[in-house]
């Protein structure tokens, strides 16, 4: 007499495995794609109007190579001197004050790559006016540079989905062997008595 349930339903748990390695490259892939979206590049010497929708802590990406407009930008010489100034546009023109970021967050995809230099806080939204350059007298290589938020996060978030996604597979294989196992073991009991 035959144990059951066959083996062959072992293949339940394969196929949940295969999907969670499935979803595992799936998230990490479009993470790693879309990791860039949100930051705003800016060709320096140079300034742009920025919109910024939402308080917090915002991050200023030097690109090593980038590339802007079908522009290839790829720099490996000193920034020595270079400055960036964020104001808030309106009657008073005040400026934010800009720190060395206080940890590394380094991306490489899409033909970019770039780590993070700057940061700034916003208190509220609004319209800021970005601008970096070099002083007078001081001559430094055309770069780019990026700004935004979440970059970080994005990677975390990433990273967690894509981990959980296969080992969220790979549990559910386990379960469904181990119900298996277990329900074999059982049948096996049975037919011997």
């Amino acid at each position: 007499m035959d144990v059951k349930p066959s083996w062959w339903y072992a293949s339940i748990g394969v196929v949940f495995a295969l999907s969670g390695v499935g979803l595992f490259a799936f998230f990490l892939v479009t993470g790693i794609v879309h990791l860039t979206d949100s930051l705003t590049q800016v060709v320096v010497p140079g300034h742009v109007d920025l919109t910024l929708t939402q308080p917090g802590t915002y991050t200023i990406f030097l690109e090593k190579n980038s590339v802007v407009n079908g522009r290839i930008y790829s720099t490996s010489e000193s920034v020595n001197g270079l400055e960036c100034v964020i104001n808030a546009q309106g009657s008073n023109e005040q400026s934010i004050p800009i720190q060395p970021s206080r940890g590394t967050i380094s991306y490489s995809v899409n033909q970019r790559s770039g780590r993070s230099v700057w940061q700034f806080v916003l208190t509220k939204s609004g319209r800021y006016g970005f601008s970096c350059g070099y002083p007078e007298g001081v001559r430094g290589p055309e770069l780019v540079v990026a700004v935004g938020t979440g970059v970080g996060r994005s990677i975390g978030v990433t990273v967690v989905r894509s981990l959980v996604a296969m080992f969220s597979g790979f549990g559910l294989c386990g379960i469904v062997i181990a119900v298996l196992y277990f329900l074999r073991a059982r049948s096996k009991e049975r037919l011997s008595m």
